[in-house]
């Protein structure tokens, strides 16, 4: 049964072309980007600071594994059913909600039992504010397009801007 599942649901997702993608799959990245840039640059979690190091080329390619693809497989392709809109829009943002709770969630976990240089940051209140608009827009990409590309598209763009232009760090090589 599980197997079914993963299989008709995070498997297909993970088939579905991002290229047919409805334009409302990508409405809300536009009102991400104001929150995350105002919330961001209001609280001091984002500043122009172009990272300088020989490794910045290396690491579009690092994030797009973790966090991107490996998140956006679980927290949408796992855990919203991929028919999920033909339940209707209360189904579907129950869905959406319960997935944005996980993730959030799984950021301070993350930070106090895997990687301890991330408390700073993954505790911040502000931080989650901005995860929690991350995970609503990837979620909501996700029910619209049912490919689990769109969100992972969102996600690694998101932090591959915060971590190479806007004062983010490389989390994952702090592990």
């Amino acid at each position: 049964m599980i197997g079914r599942y993963l299989r008709s649901n995070l498997g297909r997702g993970l088939s579905t072309s991002p290229l047919p993608t409805p334009l409302r799959a990508w409405i809300l990245v536009p009102l991400f980007v104001v929150v995350a840039m105002t919330v961001g640059f209001g609280t001091d979690l984002l500043r122009f600071a172009p990272l300088q190091s020989e490794i910045a080329p290396l690491l579009p390619f690092t994030l797009f594994i973790f966090p991107s693809l490996l998140e956006e497989m679980f927290f949408r392709g796992v855990l919203i059913p991929r028919e999920t809109l033909s339940a209707g829009r209360r189904g579907a943002t129950r869905a959406v909600v319960l997935s944005s709770l996980a993730f959030v969630a799984w950021h301070p976990i993350n930070a106090l039992a895997f990687n301890h240089s991330a408390i700073p940051v993954f505790l911040d209140p502000w931080f989650l504010v901005i995860v929690v608009a991350l995970g609503v827009t990837c979620g909501h990409a996700y029910v619209v397009s049912r490919s689990v590309w769109v969100p992972v598209i969102i996600h690694w763009a998101t932090v591959s801007v915060w971590v190479l232009f806007l004062g983010g760090r490389n989390l994952v090589l702090e592990l």
